[in-house]
């Protein structure tokens, strides 16, 4: 025989798992009353001994691991101790209303009579602003203010305190304030926020937050001036052909010189032994000759090449400058022309 299968519906499943949930809640609550209840117990030892800051440290602990109204009320009464008068006001504030509710009298009017007499010593302070802008920030002591406690005195503990007031588009202030540990009232009045300066809203007077405009990157290396590189062409160029001039004319100077010698004694180039020595000679410097001319016609090549890149200036800005090398009979130099 064939045996169906069966399926759980979704609100069975959701209960299962709700009920698994809590089950696993209790655990860990099972878990750690013992350790509140320790703690509890450790706080009230304290008490007795006159050690109150330990003592609160203790109770503290273990209402926030589990609540009481009981372990509350032993807070409220220690706070009271350490000179934290508006601290156990509203404990004393709260163990009454959760008694009420709960309908135990006897621990409603404890609290009561408790938080009553505290009130005759609390210290307050008051928070004025004539008109506070739109959006108003206040805090104390870095948490948030309601801005329903302006005008309205509140219970706070003695001690220094820092109320600080901000506003989009204002500059923020805040000032610090000295709470006596009996019943006094302190005011604290906010004058109006000054306008924050342009820079604090960003970009052209965009508003905070608004993208700043990309850093400048490192300045790019300055370029050379225009024509320059053809200056140094130009320059070397010439040079080069000068020095090829020189080298050339003076060993074709010299080699003409030699085969005006030669030519009578060696008719057909052919060379008594005693004389091709001057023959090897006169070769050599016709060699040297042609290397210098050639050198001259490159470095001319060179610096004409540069000379073409060099911007146009001066009243002959169409036309352009030329150097040309010169060999006359009163020297070697360069001739400029346009």
């Amino acid at each position: 025989m064939k045996r169906g299968l069966s399926f759980l519906g979704p609100g069975v499943l959701l209960g299962a798992v709700a009920l698994s949930g809590a089950a696993s809640a209790q655990r860990a609550q099972g878990a750690v009353k013992p350790v509140a209840e320790v703690l509890f117990r450790q706080g009230r030892d304290l008490f007795k001994e006159g050690k109150y800051p330990e003592a609160c440290d203790k109770f503290e602990e273990s209402q926030r691991i589990e609540p009481k109204p009981g372990t509350l009320l032993n807070l409220a009464v220690c706070h009271e101790k350490v000179g934290k008068l508006a601290t156990a006001w509203a404990e004393l504030s709260s163990v009454e209303e959760v008694a009420r509710r709960e309908g135990r009298k006897d621990r409603e009017g404890f609290a009561r009579a408790q938080r009553e007499a505290l009130e005759k010593r609390l210290a307050r302070l008051e928070v004025r602003m004539a008109a506070p802008p739109a959006s108003l920030r206040l805090t104390l002591d870095g948490e948030p203010l309601n801005g329903a406690a302006l005008n309205a005195p509140f219970p706070i503990d003695p001690g220094q305190h820092r109320v600080a007031a901000a506003a989009p588009g204002k500059r923020a202030w805040s000032t610090d304030v000295e709470v006596p540990p009996e019943r006094a009232t302190i005011v604290v009045t906010v004058p109006a926020l000054e306008d924050a300066p342009p820079a604090a809203l960003g970009p052209a007077g965009a508003p905070p937050g608004a993208l700043a405009p990309r850093a400048a990157g490192p300045a790019p290396a300055p370029k050379p001036p225009a024509g320059s590189a053809g200056t140094v062409l130009m320059a070397t160029g010439f040079s080069v052909g000068a020095v090829g001039l020189v080298v050339g004319a003076v060993a074709g100077a010299l080699t003409l010189s030699k085969s005006g010698a030669l030519a009578e004694a060696c008719p057909d180039d052919r060379c008594p032994p005693s004389r091709r020595g001057e023959l090897s000679t006169a070769n050599t410097l016709a060699n040297v000759s042609n290397a210098g001319f050639a050198v001259l016609a490159v470095g001319a090549g060179v610096g004409v090449a540069g000379l073409l890149m060099l911007p146009p200036r001066g009243p002959t800005a169409g036309s352009r400058a030329a150097l040309t090398p010169v060999l006359g009979p009163g020297g070697i130099g360069l001739q400029t022309t346009f």
